[in-house]
């Protein structure tokens, strides 16, 4: 394993911590390991107040803390006007905190049940008429099934469709991204970043390393989603920030065995791409 500059561009640090890995061990695992800053994404509201205290109280150097605002699409049944107007509060009286970087996460999921998709959709149109109106990227959440199915992405597609009609400009990131460069390319050619978690390192994810090495490299992150999702050699243990750093080792020896880029390269490209990603606030 090389220890590199990176940034975890996805990451809960509420829920690492409700699984047993106190937040200061966390940070300093981060450390240790060469990140260089950490996207704390919020759930619901209750998330982004606590990533945004942990981001106020914590000291400086690195890793940085930042922080996002929204509501899961698992959670949209909780949407409301009054939610709503609740969410755009934080943002609103946040407007001079550099460190809320995006809306989200938001977005379309299908796999456990369609039963809400219409509270979904509602939900992730206001995510995005926020996101425009706030100048702010949206990190967005699609899902199908377990595993990619060709054909069967229409989180994806449905997503795309509602990018074009509610949000207008707005960038953002796939992320925890498990299709293929042929659902990625769209979202891309409007650009937007694929950050890759974990699942890229797992054996059967062969349609992930396909799509991994095929998208242009400038558009390419890596995150945890911890504390779910941990790479090769710690899958199937609580995921932590420090962990980001294999799925970018992997990611860079990818694209050296499938591009022939160097993969120092690679490393230095991707925490590249995730400082412009931190900086796409009010860049559109």
């Amino acid at each position: 394993m090389t220890v590199s500059a990176v940034i975890d561009t996805h990451c809960h640090l509420d829920l690492v911590a409700g699984k047993g890995i106190a937040t200061p061990d966390a940070l300093q695992a981060a450390r240790d390991n060469g990140l260089e800053g950490i996207v704390q994404i919020a759930t619901d509201l209750e998330s982004a107040q606590f990533h945004r205290s942990l981001a106020e109280d914590a000291p400086g150097g690195s890793p940085r803390l930042y922080w996002t605002v929204g509501l899961h699409p698992e959670s949209a049944d909780r949407f409301d006007g009054a939610y709503a107007a609740k969410l755009r509060d934080v943002v609103q009286s946040n407007r001079d905190n550099p460190d809320l970087v995006a809306i989200g996460e938001t977005g379309l999921d299908y796999f456990h049940t369609t039963e809400h998709e219409a509270k979904q959709k509602e939900s992730f149109a206001f995510h995005l008429d926020l996101a425009r109106r706030e100048g702010l990227p949206i990190v967005l959440h699609t899902r199908d099934d377990r595993t990619y199915t060709p054909e069967k992405t229409r989180s994806v597609s449905d997503a795309l469709a509602m990018l074009r009609e509610h949000g207008d400009g707005v960038r953002g990131v796939l992320h925890c991204f498990t299709y293929t460069e042929k659902e990625a390319l769209p979202f891309v050619e409007l650009g937007w970043f694929v950050s890759y978690s974990g699942v890229l390192t797992f054996k059967n994810a062969e349609f992930v390393q396909q799509g991994a090495s095929r998208l242009p490299l400038e558009c390419l992150m890596v995150e945890t989603d911890a504390p779910y999702l941990a790479p090769n050699p710690h899958r199937g243990k609580t995921n932590q920030p420090a962990h980001v750093v294999h799925t970018l080792d992997f990611l860079a020896t990818l694209r050296k065995d499938t591009c022939g880029e160097d993969p120092e390269f690679v490393r230095k490209t991707v925490l590249e791409n995730s400082r412009r990603f931190l900086a796409l606030r009010n860049s559109h």
